[in-house]
């Protein structure tokens, strides 16, 4: 059972939950318990995840007997929008105000609507600038996980990002590192995306990749034609990371296929880790001369090994607990589990009172109007006291005036008897003022769609960057699928090359709406062609400008990819892209 002095601390990963509880003893971070329980299924089409993970919350904390406690608790670094941005080296009041209007500026939704705050990443450089590090999420999503977090059993005292909480474990454990200003990278490989976070003295820098161990998954699935939970066993199992080269391949033919899937998988991971070490060298840091691999799908087999030799340095597993001291009850669990306590030891540290680490508070209403209770409390039992004695002195008030009260209530009952005269004829202005509007409307909607293809077609054309990809051919779709005898828009039909959709289980499509786009493309040399158009078309939909309903999955949830062969010219990829209005071929609803 948690004490008032205990920090739990709870991390939300793509297909894990862990639940911890840490004290501070003697100024030095001791870990008392500690539990995790895996959310079964694909983390990136899963609609049932939130429940999964207030289910699995609820596990946690009953076995912990932390029911009822105040938790500190971390989300992805996919899950929110992140910037760096350079600004003068200011501080108090006025480095709010202007990271206040930089927010203004770079967020792609309306401030109101979001949830955001920043933490700087950098000292003041001899120009005098200094990196900021801004993070930003929906309302209604950080919401969402919170009745997760609350449905669970626990109560939230604070939010937190992933990557910084795992630079903060990575402070307290590697001080040597981290006092030699020597550039180290940390890559934590969860399921969904693999963060990276680099280090460099008091300089950070981090940003979340799309590649993690379900895309190597979802890899083996198709591959051999099994299901997502039949692919990741058999990774878990069997799964390892194709060394190449000289090194033999495993005897078992099937061993060794998987192997080179998987290895195909992470040779994109690799790709993304050298871009952005690009990145962070033109921000003004070095190449790192370490990397320490963590995250849940850290432990593949020769994973260790293959970004060893792929980015030319030395490669070792992150200990997140070699500064931390641990209970003798959960020690067996720790030692076991170790790559995956990053998070849960950098959000303690953070909570601790120490104001040497870094932090990001994304906290939603009801955590801020728990915490403007808390130092409101004193007062509000102020307020009780005076409360009871008004309402006595009012009660007592109105005895004496129950006589005046019958006689205006006669002189209320004349005045509503002339009113509702009024509200008889505003009732049948209400209802010529509808009739009105259910004529103009479908002229209107008509009017607007007359560009609606032409608005389309030249978003898609400016978010063709080179020849590297193109369209063949678009389709409409009504109500998800197309209809019967229907052309497509284009000479080369490639349909024929992919699956046959699934038969829609809405019943007949209305010819009179259309509410998806098919877009057939082709692309040369690579499929990362396709990756940046997606994440293109991804980064134009943040704007004002909206033309399809594209969800937090991202493009890539409706893609279907056939990758070049040997003999091919060219690759092929379809998407279904729901339209955020759609378009009517004779008449508006």
């Amino acid at each position: 059972m948690a004490d008032k002095k205990s920090i739990v601390t709870l991390d939300i990963g793509s297909q894990r939950v862990t639940l911890a509880r840490f004290n501070i003893i003697k100024g030095s971070l001791v870990l008392q318990d500690y539990s995790f329980q895996d959310i079964v299924g694909d983390p990136a089409a899963d609609a049932a995840r939130n429940s999964q993970v207030s289910q699995a919350i609820a596990s946690l904390s009953n076995q912990l007997r932390l029911q009822g406690q105040d938790v500190y608790y971390t989300i992805s670094g996919h899950s929110v929008f992140t910037r760096f941005v350079s600004l003068p080296s200011i501080d108090g009041s006025d480095l709010d105000e202007l990271v206040e209007f930089e927010a203004q500026q770079n967020v792609p939704f309306p401030i109101d609507e979001v949830t955001w705050d920043y933490q700087r990443v950098s000292s003041a450089e001899a120009g005098g600038e200094v990196e900021v590090l801004l993070v930003a999420i929906k309302n209604d999503a950080i919401e969402e996980v919170n009745e997760a977090v609350e449905g669970g059993k626990l109560i939230g005292r604070g939010v937190d990002v992933a990557p910084i909480a795992l630079c903060n474990a990575f402070k307290y454990n590697y001080t040597d590192a981290v006092a030699s200003g020597v550039s180290s990278l940390l890559i934590d490989v969860g399921a969904r995306t693999t963060d990276l976070i680099y280090i460099q003295g008091d300089r950070t820098f981090t940003r979340s990749i799309p590649v993690g161990g379900a895309a190597a998954t979802s890899a083996i699935a198709k591959e051999f034609d099994l299901s997502f939970a039949e692919a990741e066993e058999r990774k878990l199992h069997d799964g390892m990371v194709s060394l190449g080269g000289s090194f033999e391949d495993p005897e078992d033919p099937n061993k060794a296929a998987m192997s080179k899937v998987i290895r195909n998988t992470m040779t994109r991971l690799h790709s993304e880790i050298m871009r952005t070490t690009g990145t962070f060298r033109q921000s003004g840091g070095n190449a790192p001369s370490v990397a320490y691999l963590c995250g849940g799908s850290a432990g593949l087999p020769y994973l260790k090994e293959f970004l060893a030799e792929k980015l030319a340095i030395e490669v070792e597993y992150f200990n997140p607990l070699a500064n931390v001291q641990v209970n003798q009850a959960a020690s067996e669990a720790a030692a076991a589990n170790a790559h995956n306590m990053g998070e849960l030891v950098g959000l303690a540290l953070k909570n601790s009172g120490s104001e040497e680490y870094l932090g990001i508070d994304l906290a939603p209403h009801d955590i801020l109007a728990r915490r403007d209770l808390d130092k409101k409390k004193p007062i509000l039992l102020i307020a009780a006291a005076l409360w009871i004695l008004m309402i006595g002195f009012v009660f007592f008030k109105y005895s004496n005036n129950a006589k005046d009260a019958d006689s205006k209530q006669s002189e209320i009952a004349l005045e509503d008897a002339k009113l509702t005269k009024f509200a008889i004829g505003l009732k049948k202005q209400e209802e010529l003022e509808k009739e009105n509007s259910d004529a103009a409307n479908p002229i209107i909607t008509a009017v607007h769609g007359r560009t609606q293809y032409i608005e389309i077609f030249n978003k898609l054309n400016k978010l063709l960057k080179n020849d590297k990809i193109w369209f063949v051919q678009i389709e409409p779709l009504y109500a998800g699928a197309p209809l019967k005898d229907t052309d497509k828009l284009g000479e080369e039909d490639i349909s024929n090359s992919f699956s046959k959709p699934k038969a829609s289980k809405k019943g007949a499509a209305d010819p009179n709406v259309i509410t998806h786009l098919r877009l057939y493309g082709m692309y040369r040399e690579s499929s990362e062609h396709v990756f940046n158009f997606e994440k293109l078309l991804e980064d134009s939909n943040e704007s004002q400008l909206k033309l399809f309903k594209i969800s937090e999955k991202g493009v890539s949830e409706t893609r279907e990819l056939l990758e070049k062969g040997d003999s091919d010219y060219a690759g092929r990829v379809k998407w279904d892209l729901a339209l955020q209005e759609p378009i009517y071929t004779n008449k508006a609803e």
